[in-house]
C-alpha cells in the first residue's frame, strides 16, 4: 500500500515566525513549492521531502492525520524549538506516506542540530505511531515510526539509577567484583561510584541547569586506568552546567560540550 506521491489533500502548515495557517493557506504555500505562484512572488522557502512508514501490519484508520515537524534540538536542557510543522489528513491512505515540509532556510543556524519528528494520530486524538530522525544533509528523509504502545517515556533525572557509559569521550571500564560507575540524584543529595570509589555529595537543579558537587569519595587505591577514569568523572561533574535526557539516556553537558553519558537502569 502506497501513498500518492504528493500530498494534495487539505493541509495545516506552520513555519517559524508565521504562526499556524488555515488549511487553505497551507495549500497556497504548498502550491508555491509546486510552481503555482511565480518565484518572484514566493517566500524564500526550502523543503524537506520524504516518507514515513512502520513495520506493523496494521491499517491506519481513515481519519488518521500525519504530522511532521522540523525541530531545533541543540539546547543542553533537552528542550526543542519547532521551526516548521505540517499536518496532513491521510484520508484512508496507508504507509508509506509521502510528505513535503516547507521551512525557512534563514531559521537554520550554523552549528545547531536539527531533527524531524513524525506522528500518526487518530481522529479521536490517540497517538498511534511516532518517530524521530536527525535531519539528513540530503534533504530527503525516510522515517520509520514505532507504535505508541512500544514507546518508553523519558526517564526522570532524579530518583533514577544512571549507569555511566562514557566519560570524556571514552567508554567506561569496570573492575571485576566492584560496583559499576553510576550516579543517583535525589532530594538534593548525589551519590554513586566512579567504578573505584564511592561518591557522595550534593547537587542543585534549576530547570535545565544542573550543578553536581561538591563531592567526597572513599580512598580505595585502584589500577591506574580506573584512577584516571575517576579523575575524568570528577572533572566532568565539576564542569557540568546542564543536561539532556533522550528516552533512557542522560547526557551531562558543560555549555556545548558533552562531558559524560549515562543509561537508566531499572531493578525489579
Amino acid at each position: 500500500m502506497s501513498a500518492h506521491p504528493r500530498a494534495s489533500v487539505a493541509a495545516c502548515l506552520e513555519v517559524s515566525g508565521a504562526g499556524p495557517l488555515a488549511a487553505l493557506v497551507g495549500l497556497l504555500l504548498l502550491s508555491v513549492l509546486l510552481g503555482g505562484i511565480p518565484p518572484a512572488q514566493a517566500a524564500p522557502l526550502e523543503r524537506i521531502a520524504g516518507n514515513v512508514r512502520y513495520v506493523e501490519r496494521i491499517a491506519l484508520p481513515p481519519d488518521a492525520t500525519l504530522t511532521v515537524e522540523l525541530l531545533d534540538v541543540s539546547r543542553a536542557d533537552g528542550r526543542t524549538e519547532r521551526l516548521a510543522r505540517l499536518a496532513l489528513p491521510t484520508q484512508g491512505r496507508q504507509v508509506p506516506l509521502a510528505f513535503e515540509l516547507p521551512f525557512y532556510a534563514r531559521d537554520m543556524k550554523p552549528g545547531h542540530r536539527y531533527a524531524l519528528r513524525a506522528t500518526l494520530i487518530s481522529g479521536g486524538g490517540e497517538l498511534l505511531f511516532s518517530g524521530t530522525l536527525a535531519l539528513p544533509a540530503t534533504g530527503k528523509a525516510d522515517l520509520l515510526l514505532r507504535a505508541a504502545r512500544d514507546l518508553t517515556p523519558p526517564a526522570s533525572l532524579e530518583n533514577t539509577y544512571w549507569k555511566l557509559t562514557e566519560v570524556a569521550g571514552q567508554p567506561v571500564r569496570a573492575l571485576p567484583g566492584e560496583r559499576e560507575a553510576h550516579l543517583l540524584l535525589l532530594d538534593g543529595r548525589a551519590s554513586g561510584s566512579s567504578g573505584c570509589n564511592k561518591l557522595m555529595g550534593t547537587y542543585t537543579r534549576n530547570g535545565g541547569a544542573l550543578a553536581v558537587g561538591p563531592l567526597a569519595s572513599t580512598r580505595m587505591a585502584c589500577p591506574p586506568d580506573m584512577m584516571a577514569q575517576e579523575s575524568a568523572l570528577l572533572d566532568a561533574y565539576t564542569r557540568t552546567t546542564g543536561f539532556r535526557i533522550e528516552g533512557d539516556r542522560l547526557t551531562l553537558t558543560g555549555g556545548d560540550t558533552v562531558l559524560a553519558r549515562f543509561a537508566a537502569r531499572y531493578f525489579k
